[in-house]
């Protein structure tokens, strides 16, 4: 009993002392450097691009002052940066671009995870055509075992949820979206991921840019955890007294 007691106290405090509010590094995107990509993105954030033909891609995204959500003011020392998904990069020869963007952090089983970012998108985005079906941007939440292997997670359509349509018009339409989910027994890690799947160059042209900024990812005990750490308290304060 005395262990579930601690377990208890243990997984909430774990949830609410590291990951509280505060989980993601560099969640506004404004510090960056040059990593997997030819130009700077964002620091301490993973950029995994490729082309359906020719392979593993050096120039799918890029860190932009103008892409920042409050748009262009200075360079992303400054005044703020944002994420450039490179749209326009997919094309016949090379095959279609599909971008993942994402952050690991330590996981813990049992909790529920919320993550918010703001997105946007230009008119001429291929993602945003009713017609084009392969085209997707998303937004996710997921959890990985100690192995680093997917074992969970949601994932939030943009298009379905209105992305470029609505929000701040000077800045392509930048909306916050949410996405949530628990994490499964066996979580080790939770990663926050942004993507532009099999994207290309817009034949109409036009703009077509796809852009992210501003992510946060919280930590919330669901309501079974939270009467086991209230059960921890009692047994710990029981304990104390005795």
């Amino acid at each position: 009993m005395k262990r579930k007691l601690v377990f208890g106290l243990a997984l909430t405090l774990l949830c609410y002392v590291n990951n509280a509010n505060a989980v993601l590094t560099n969640g506004l995107l404004d510090s960056t450097s040059v990593s997997s990509q030819a130009l700077a993105t964002p620091t301490g954030w993973v950029v995994d691009a490729s082309r359906s033909i020719s392979g593993v891609f050096n120039d799918g995204a890029s860190s932009e002052p103008w892409a920042n959500t409050a748009g262009a003011v200075g360079d992303c020392g400054g005044g703020g940066c944002g994420l450039f998904f490179k749209t326009f990069t997919g094309n016949a020869t090379d095959g279609d671009v599909t971008v993942n963007f994402y952050q690991d952090n330590p996981g813990t089983a049992g909790m529920k995870y919320i993550l918010t970012a703001w997105a946007g998108a230009e008119a001429g985005y291929v993602g945003l055509d009713p017609t084009n079906t392969t085209t997707k941007s998303e937004l996710a939440v997921e959890f990985l075992d100690a192995g680093s292997s997917v074992i969970g997670g949601s994932v939030l359509d943009l298009k379905a949820a209105g992305l470029g349509t609505t929000g701040l018009p000077a800045s392509f339409g930048y909306a916050e979206y949410m996405v949530m989910d628990v994490a499964p027994a066996g979580t080790a890690f939770v990663r926050a991921r942004a993507s532009m799947i099999d994207s290309f160059g817009n034949p109409a042209g036009g703009g077509q840019a796809y852009v992210v900024d501003q992510f946060t990812l919280t930590c919330v005990p669901e309501p079974a955890s939270l009467v086991l750490v209230g059960m921890s308290l009692v047994g710990f304060l029981g304990m104390r007294r005795r």
